[in-house]
C-alpha cells in the first residue's frame, strides 16, 4: 500500500466516524474552557496563556496545557463561539494523530528488521484500529479532550523523527535530533502525558542496543525538562481543591487490577461507554443491588489479576521470540503506569486515558496477528474465518463510534446518557441539577442533588446548587442554613457569601455591599462575582469606588476583554469619554470579535 492512500484512508475514515460531532454543541467543561477563557480572544494574549493553567475562571485545575488553549486562540478567531468549527478541529487533530502513529508505527518496524511494506501494512492497520475505536471518542467529541490528540500528535511526530535522526548522518541528524526535541516539547504543553515521550525515546534507544545516540536523545530530553519545567513552575497556579480523598495505598492494588479489567472489557467490546467512570465499589447500603454491585466489583478485581499476569506472560515470551512485539509491549505499558492507579489522581478511570496505551496495544496485536496469518496454504481456511472476523470488528468500531458521538449532542444530551448508562457520579447529578435549575426545574433540580451528598456527603458544589433551588423557591430558612454551611466550604465560600447578600435583599429590601465585598475577597479571583460587587457599586451611587475596583481588578487581571468594556461603559456613564474610549480601545485589543464590530 501506498503511504499516500493509507493517508487518505485514515483521513476519510476518522471523518466518517467523528462526523456528526459537526453538529454537536458545548458540554461540560466546554464552558470553562471556551466560552468563560478570556485567554483565548485574541493573538495578544497568547505568550499570557503560557502564564495561567486551564481554567481560569472555574474550579482551579493542576492542568498545564498553553498549546491547548493556543488551538482554542485559533478557533476562536476564525469562528468566534460557532461550537461546528471546534469539532472540526478536534477531529482533525485526531486524524493527524493518527497519521503521526502511522508514521511513527512504519519506522519502528522497519527499525526492528520487517521489511519496508510490511511494515506499513501492519502499521497502517494498527493506526486504522485506534482511530476509530469508540474508546477515543472522549478525547474527540469532547472539545475539552483535545488535550489528547495534541500530545499524540506531536509525540509521535517527535519518536519518528528520533527514529531517522538515528539512521542519518552529518547536519541532517542535527536537524532531525532538533525537530524531534521540538515535537517533544509541544507534545508536552498540549498534555502532561506527552512528557513521557522522551522517556520513551531514551527506551528505543536501549532495546535496540544504540547506545552511541543515547548522550544525543539524554541531551534533547533535557531540553524538553528544562524549557517545560521553567515555564510551567513560573506560571499562575492556584492548586486543585481535593473534594474527594485520594483511595488508601493499601486500596490502590485493587483499584488497579479493576481498572485493567475495565479497560479490557471496552477495548475488545467498547459498547457501554460513558463520562465519569469509577471501579470503586461505592457501597450504598446492603440492598440486593448494592450486593450485587460489590460482587461484581470483587470478580473485576480477579479478572484484573489474570490479565495483568497475562499481559507480562505475553511480554516474557515475545522477548526473545519477537523484539518489536516486546517493545510495544513496554511502550505500551509504560504509557499507562501513569493513569493506572499508581498515583491518586481526580478519577480512578476514565475512558480517554488510555488514548495513547492503545495505540502501542493495538500495533502490538496487528503485528502477532500478521504472524499468525502469515504462513501456509494449509491456513486458508483460518486466514479467511479471521479476515471476516476483522473485517466485521472494525466496521462495528466504526458504527459505534459513529453512534457515539450523538452522545454529546447537548449539555442535557450528554449528561443524561452518562447517568442512564452507568456514569451516575455526585458531579454528574450536580451539573445534570444545574441544568434543571436553569430551565427553573427545582423539584427536579433538589431531587438530583439530594441523590448527588447521599453518593458524597457534603460535596460542596451540591450543597451551594440546594442553596440556590431553596433561594428561588423563597425558602428563606433552608437557604440561610445551606449558605452558611457552605462558607465554610473553600471551594464554594465566594458563591455562598454572594448569595447570602441575594438572600439579604430578598428578605430586607437592602443591598448589602459589605458582603458582596467580602464574597469579592474571598478565595481565588472571581470575575463573576467581582463583576457583580462593582456593579452594584455603581448602582448603590458608588461610581467613583467602583471605577477604582475595577482599575485595581486591571492591575493583575488586564488581559480579560470584559474589564475593558465595564469599565468603558461607567467612564462613559462619569462623563469622562476619553478614559471611556482608551478602555474601549483596550477591550477591542484583547478580543478580536469586539474590533471587528
Amino acid at each position: 500500500m501506498k503511504k499516500i492512500w493509507a493517508i487518505l484512508i485514515l483521513f476519510a475514515a476518522v471523518f466518517i466516524s467523528y462526523g456528526p460531532a459537526l453538529r454537536n454543541g458545548f458540554v461540560w467543561d466546554d464552558t470553562a474552557l471556551i466560552l468563560r477563557d478570556p485567554l483565548i480572544r485574541s493573538w495578544r494574549l497568547i505568550s499570557e496563556g503560557f502564564n495561567h493553567f486551564l481554567f481560569i475562571d472555574a474550579t482551579a485545575s493542576d492542568f498545564y496545557r498553553p498549546l491547548q488553549r493556543l488551538t482554542y486562540t485559533v478557533d476562536y478567531a476564525i469562528a468566534g463561539f460557532q461550537p461546528g468549527f471546534y469539532h472540526a478541529t478536534s477531529i482533525l487533530w485526531h486524524a493527524f494523530a493518527a497519521i503521526t502513529f502511522l508514521f511513527f508505527a512504519e519506522e519502528l518496524l522497519s527499525s526492528f528488521g520487517l521489511e519496508r511494506a510490511r511494515a506499513r501494512t501492519i502499521a497502517f492497520f494498527a493506526a486504522l484500529a485506534w482511530a476509530i475505536h469508540p474508546v477515543q471518542s472522549a478525547a474527540v467529541v469532547y472539545v475539552s479532550g483535545r488535550a489528547d490528540p495534541l500530545a499524540a500528535t506531536f509525540g509521535f511526530l517527535g519518536l519518528f523523527l528520533l527514529l531517522r535522526a538515528n539512521q542519518a548522518g552529518g547536519t541532517r541528524k542535527l536537524f532531525l535530533f532538533v525537530g524531534s526535541g521540538v515535537a517533544q516539547l509541544l507534545s508536552a504543553f498540549s498534555k502532561e502525558a506527552g512528557l513521557i515521550f522522551p522517556l520513551i525515546g531514551i527506551i528505543l534507544c536501549v532495546l535496540q542496543g544504540n547506545l552511541r545516540e543515547l548522550w544525543r536523545i539524554a541531551l534533547v530530553t533535557g531540553f524538553v525538562g528544562a524549557i517545560y519545567f521553567a515555564l510551567r513552575l513560573g506560571a499562575e497556579h492556584q492548586p486543585a481543591p481535593q473534594l474527594t480523598p485520594p483511595p488508601p495505598v493499601l486500596v490502590r492494588p485493587i483499584i488497579i487490577a479493576r481498572a485493567v479489567a475495565e479497560y479490557a472489557g471496552l477495548t475488545v467490546f467498547p459498547w457501554n461507554l460513558h463520562m465519569d467512570r469509577d471501579v470503586e465499589t461505592q457501597p450504598t447500603g446492603f440492598s440486593e443491588a448494592s450486593l450485587a454491585h460489590s460482587a461484581w466489583r470483587e470478580l473485576q478485581t480477579l479478572l484484573g489479576i489474570v490479565l495483568i499476569a497475562a499481559y507480562f506472560y505475553w511480554m516474557w515470551r515475545s522477548r526473545k521470540r519477537s523484539p518489536v512485539v516486546f517493545a510495544c509491549l513496554l511502550l505500551g505499558l509504560i504509557t499507562y503506569l501513569p493513569v493506572s492507579g499508581i498515583v491518586a489522581l481526580n478519577a480512578t478511570a476514565a475512558e480517554h486515558w488510555i488514548y495513547l496505551p492503545t495505540a502501542f496495544l493495538f500495533l502490538a496485536i496487528a503485528i502477532e496477528c500478521t504472524s499468525f496469518f502469515e504462513p501456509a496454504q494449509a491456513r486458508n481456511r483460518i486466514r479467511l474465518i479471521g479476515t471476516v472476523a476483522f473485517c466485521a470488528w472494525f466496521a462495528f468500531l466504526g458504527c459505534r463510534t459513529f453512534a457515539r458521538t450523538f452522545d454529546w449532542k447537548d449539555q442535557r444530551t450528554f449528561l443524561e446518557r452518562t447517568i442512564a448508562q452507568g456514569g451516575d457520579s455526585a458531579r454528574m447529578l450536580i451539573n445534570l441539577a444545574g441544568s434543571e435549575l436553569s430551565e427553573g426545574k427545582l423539584p427536579e433540580a433538589a431531587a438530583h442533588l439530594h441523590t448527588a451528598l447521599q453518593k458524597k456527603p457534603n460535596q460542596p458544589l451540591a450543597v451551594i446548587n440546594l442553596a440556590a433551588v431553596a433561594l428561588k423557591q423563597n425558602d428563606f430558612k433552608q437557604a440561610r442554613e445551606l449558605l452558611n454551611r457552605a462558607t465554610q466550604m473553600p471551594v464554594v465560600d465566594a458563591e455562598a457569601n454572594q448569595m447570602l447578600a441575594v438572600l439579604d435583599y430578598k428578605e430586607n429590601g437592602k443591598v448589602d455591599l459589605m458582603r458582596m465585598r467580602l464574597a469579592s475577597r474571598s478565595g481565588i479571583p472571581n470575575w463573576t462575582i467581582e463583576k457583580t460587587y462593582i456593579q452594584l457599586l455603581d448602582q448603590t451611587g458608588g461610581r467613583s469606588a467602583a471605577i477604582n475596583e475595577l482599575l485595581a481588578c486591571l492591575q493583575t487581571q488586564w488581559y480579560r476583554a470584559d474589564s475593558w468594556v465595564l469599565l468603558s461603559e461607567l467612564e462613559t456613564k462619569a462623563g469622562h469619554a476619553d478614559q471611556a474610549a482608551n478602555a474601549l480601545t483596550q477591550a477591542r485589543a484583547y478580543d478580536v470579535h469586539l474590533g471587528r464590530r
